[in-house]
Formats: structure tokens, C-alpha cells, sequence
């Protein structure tokens, strides 16, 4: 229990969703850092909340299976819940989240989302993930790098595509620059050679 509690605060310290940490002001020293910093959005198709809880989770290529572990975290993205469950990002009306985290310097690589509901009892609780798709990318040491725009249809039937991905720099920069202001994003790179990719199925 308490290596949970630790991971789960450690979690919160580095990674910034805007809706839940507006109050946190990001900062980032390039010249004092041995990682890069990266941001990106994720949009949904409706304003109703299908779970209660999205991580996107980001995994490290390192050699080392510890160092990968260590580097593996998931940005946290937590719909409004007091009467019903409906999406509250940034932009968009609310159906776009943007996020921001630290990452080490080297190969990294969006592998999936993980899906939360509760059904609001203990006992119903229950997670799932949703894989099958790749976004790589590399963080450069003192960088800020925009890695995208997630577009994740929570409703998607079978057969259906359920994530895509396109580069929304210019606008999900200029939201950023609003909600983290002390932070040189005018530095900030796209990488127009990211792209999604597909797992086949067996």
C-alpha cells in the first residue's frame, strides 16, 4: 500500500494534465535539466465521458529492463464527475486535454491508453487498455518537443478505428502558452516525421 501511495504521488509530481493542475505552475530550466520536456493534446468525439479515468501510458526503449521500468509513466486525463460524467479539457468545448511531462533523453514511445470506471462502487471497479497502435518519438536533452494530437473515438464499434493521430502544433501551442505561462515555449519543435502506427492482428 504504501509503494502504491508513493508511485501514485510520484506520478502526480511529474506529469501535468491542465484541467486537474492548473494551479501548479510548470516549469522547465533547459540549461539544468538532463531531460526534455514534452506536450500534446488528446481529443474526444463527445462531451459524455465513456470512463472515468484515461492514462496515456509512455514507455522508454532502454537495454536495461530496470531503467525502461523506471522510465515508464502514464498521463493522467480525469473527466468532471459531480452530477455526470463529461469531459472538461482546455479546448475545443472541453474535448481536448492537453498535457505536459518531463521525459528522459532518448527513444520513447506512446504504447497505449488505459481506461478507468468504477461504476461508482469498489466492488464494480475495473480496468482495461486499449493497445494495438504505437506513437515513437525522441526527446532530446533540454528540448521542448510537441508530439501530437491524439484523437481517441471512446465509442468506436468494432471494426472501427478507435485511435488516430494528427499534428495540431500551432493551435495546441498557442492553449498551452495560456494555461502554463512560465515556461519558453516559443522554444517548443514539432516533429513532422511523427506519425501512428498499427499493430496486425494475428
Amino acid at each position: 500500500m504504501i509503494r502504491n501511495l508513493f508511485l501514485s504521488i510520484f506520478t502526480f509530481l511529474c506529469v501535468v494534465t491542465f484541467s486537474k493542475l492548473t494551479a501548479q505552475q510548470l516549469t522547465f530550466i533547459p540549461n539544468k535539466t538532463d531531460k526534455g520536456l514534452i506536450f500534446g493534446s488528446i481529443t474526444f468525439p463527445k462531451e459524455k465521458a465513456h470512463f472515468n479515468e484515461y492514462f496515456i501510458q509512455i514507455s522508454y526503449k532502454a537495454a536495461d529492463e530496470k531503467t525502461a521500468r523506471k522510465n515508464f509513466k502514464e498521463v493522467h486525463i480525469s473527466p468532471a464527475q459531480i452530477f455526470k460524467m463529461k469531459h472538461k479539457g482546455e479546448l475545443d468545448n472541453g474535448l481536448t486535454y492537453l498535457f505536459a511531462i518531463e521525459r528522459p533523453e532518448g527513444e520513447n514511445e506512446i504504447i497505449g491508453i488505459r481506461l478507468f470506471s468504477n461504476s461508482g462502487f469498489a466492488i464494480l471497479q475495473k480496468n482495461s487498455g486499449l493497445g494495438g497502435f504505437s506513437i515513437p518519438f525522441k526527446v532530446k536533452k533540454g528540448e521542448i518537443l510537441y508530439i501530437g494530437n491524439i484523437l481517441f473515438n471512446e465509442y468506436a464499434e468494432k471494426g472501427e478505428v478507435a485511435v488516430s493521430y494528427q499534428n495540431n502544433f500551432e493551435k495546441d501551442l498557442a492553449g498551452i502558452k495560456k494555461a502554463q505561462k512560465y515556461v519558453y515555449w516559443d522554444g517548443a519543435k514539432e516533429d513532422q516525421s511523427i506519425k501512428i502506427s498499427y499493430k496486425k492482428e494475428d
